[in-house]
């Protein structure tokens, strides 16, 4: 059996060599098409990272029968032209809640108290920098997505006193549903009683603070654009944890120097890494992280071992637990 990790982005594969055979594990490094295509040749199962597994790419894997994607989200993949060739796509959808909860509240905060600004200017020999700076209390804050992640952000953000905490989610009455019940009798239920559900555009122009929680599709794509910026508050706060094409970032740029957008938390970009000339790189209210908010220790370590095992569970010949396609339909 051939298992080839398509793109070692950890620099360490002990978890999966305990899921598989070490003669069995290829490790490459793959960037391009035509390196997937050279290094997954004769593969049964691929633990993908961020290499561009393409329809082309795809087309060429005779021998696979799982691509087992490390982390959430899975649009290097091609779904249609895997379900065509009978691979399973497996991802890991919970892996890393608690760390994007606290990464988008950090995020959050650094924005609001201008704290990596302040940082820079006092190293730089400044003292009482004189920049407008709003409390958090009686504010309100937006959460686009309220899926695992945006839930846990919901829960952290107990004791700051929001006024209101505005939801947008298609699928946000039974998720609200079910967070009533879980709050009922405990902390929990005044945060709750605070909390609403409201369509997009009225999310957009009643928020102080939004934070984006959304897999990106082509109703999220560029969904932060010249319009919702116009639709939103003067001076709002902006964080993102998603995926960078949520926002256009020609558009970002514009907000954020005519001073519509006050500052806005980034860990995710349209391209990525940054380019050393990104104009984001210059502007002072602007906090930067790179695309790690899923990073601890420990989370890191759960996620290859279930990539791995992912893998491990379609080659036994079982159903996965967490595919993201269905090629036995398309048998069938």
């Amino acid at each position: 059996m051939r298992i080839v990790i398509s793109d070692d982005r950890f620099g360490s594969s002990e978890e999966e060599k305990r899921i598989f055979p070490y003669d069995e594990l290829i490790i490459a490094d793959c960037h391009t098409e035509d390196e997937l295509i050279i290094a997954c040749d004769g593969a049964e199962g691929i633990l993908l990272n961020q290499a561009p597994m393409t329809g082309r790419v795809i087309k060429t894997l005779g021998s696979c029968r799982v691509i087992s994607r490390y982390g959430i989200g899975y649009d290097n993949v091609d779904l249609q032209a895997a379900e065509e060739m009978g691979i399973w796509v497996t991802n890991v959808p919970d892996y890393c809640i608690e760390e994007v909860a606290e990464h988008t509240l950090g995020l959050l905060l650094s924005c609001i108290r201008a704290i990596p600004e302040k940082d820079r200017a006092v190293r730089s020999g400044l003292w009482n920098i004189n920049r407008p700076i709003n409390r958090m209390s009686g504010r309100i804050l937006g959460i686009v997505g309220f899926g695992a992640t945006g839930r846990a952000f919901w829960e952290k953000v107990q004791g700051f006193s929001f006024s209101a905490i505005l939801i947008s989610d298609p699928r946000g009455e039974g998720k609200l549903a079910a967070l009533q019940k879980k709050t009922e009798g405990t902390f929990g239920q005044e945060l709750f009683n605070k909390t609403r559900l409201v369509s997009f555009d009225e999310l957009l122009c009643s928020s102080d603070f939004i934070s984006f929680h959304v897999p990106l599709n082509e109703s999220t794509r560029h969904c932060v654009n010249r319009k919702s910026i116009a639709e939103m508050k003067e001076r709002v706060i902006l964080v993102n944890v998603s995926r960078g094409a949520v926002f256009d970032e020609e558009a970002l740029l514009e907000g954020l120097k005519n001073g519509k957008i006050a500052s806005v938390g980034l860990d995710v970009f349209e391209k990525e890494p940054l380019p050393p000339d990104h104009p984001l790189l210059s502007l002072p209210n602007v906090v930067l992280t790179d695309h790690s908010a899923y990073y601890s220790a420990e989370s890191v370590s759960e996620l290859k071992t279930r990539t791995a095992e992912n893998a491990r569970e379609v080659l036994e010949g079982h159903v996965p637990r967490t595919a993201v396609n269905h090629p036995e339909i398309r048998k069938k």
